[in-house]
């Protein structure tokens, strides 16, 4: 990942030049982690940008910043302005997308009240797992750490402070030579991996779990499951356990950073027969036709953005 290339940021309502968006030290944020975010991503249809799914992720933007109690100063409109906006003045066409509401530097403490800050980053590329892992297969392994529970945190909303325990989880795995680290709940059952949800496959029945695992709710998962059923499987959603997954046909992660990785074997024990399996190609390229406007069934899900000549005088304001 790198920002060399990066010129605009926004915030605030502003575009402001990257070398320019810094926070002062008092941000309560920094502190606390009181902030929420999303990851959004566009995508090359038609030789022009367009972003995958962003109603669904603004929304649970808003969602998430409701729960701590942040009111973003920005609607959703607006939001969809500064991202095109930002694309646009970048000259990105595929792109990782980060807006980021968090509590301002007016005051400290756990009891402080700050305004909300707002503000998006958007750069070329994110891999949370190399180009190995999404073509041969992933190698995990049950973490130590455990996913917190919603009776400790509230597991559906995407908040910057929870992050910790991912962080945990993946710095752990990888030190032990693993790809990604699978994090179970506070009753020994799947959660997810550090940032993304998990699906087996067992002939042609997909299953996943859902908010009672201590699972953010992907939108990446809501879309797989849209897919799967339009492509004839049927679906389960419930408890899995590691026995579940390692009994499986096929096993793959999804998630916006990593979309669809096939899971190749966990803790040293082989997943299926072949990797990555059939169902798992199946649904890949089903997303991917998706992603990238092959697919017109789908294309309410792409925002697309124009390329349009970015004024001079804009260009060089804030």
């Amino acid at each position: 990942m790198s920002f060399e290339n990066i010129q605009w940021t926004w915030m605030n309502g502003d575009f402001v030049p990257f070398a320019e968006s810094t926070v002062p030290l008092s941000t309560h944020a920094l502190h606390y982690g009181t902030g929420v975010f999303e990851g959004i991503r566009s995508y090359t249809v038609n030789g022009e940008p367009a972003i995958f799914r962003l109603d669904a992720h603004l929304e649970r933007f808003y969602e998430s910043a409701a729960v701590y109690g942040l009111r973003i100063p920005f609607n959703a409109e607006q939001l969809t302005d500064a991202i095109c906006g930002l694309i646009r003045r970048n000259g990105l066409t595929e792109s990782y997308i980060r807006p980021i509401a968090y509590m301002g530097a007016e005051t400290l403490g756990i009891r402080a009240q700050c305004s909300t800050d707002t503000a998006i980053l958007a750069w070329p590329h994110m891999a949370h797992l190399s180009e190995q892992s999404r073509r041969r297969g992933a190698r995990l392994t049950v973490s130590p750490y455990r996913k917190f529970d919603a009776r400790m945190m509230p597991t559906t909303a995407k908040a910057c402070g929870q992050y910790l325990n991912s962080r945990l989880a993946t710095t752990e795995a990888s030190r032990r030579g693993f790809d990604e680290a699978l994090l179970l709940d506070i009753n020994g059952n799947v959660a997810e991996a550090a940032v993304a949800n998990i699906c087996l496959v067992n002939g042609h029945t997909l299953r996943t779990n859902d908010e009672r695992s201590s699972i953010l709710i992907g939108i990446t998962r809501d879309s797989i499951l849209q897919l799967a059923t339009a492509e004839g499987f049927d679906i389960e959603v419930g408890t899995i356990t590691v026995r579940d997954l390692q009994k499986a046909d096929e096993v793959f992660l999804c998630g916006t950073a990593c979309e669809i990785v096939p899971v190749a074997e966990l803790d040293g024990v082989q997943i299926g027969r072949v990797t990555p399996g059939s169902a798992t190609e199946l649904i890949r390229n089903a997303f991917d036709r998706a992603k990238t406007g092959a697919s017109d069934e789908w294309s309410h899900w792409l925002h697309r953005i124009a390329i349009e000549e970015v004024p001079v005088a804009a260009a060089a304001s804030k």
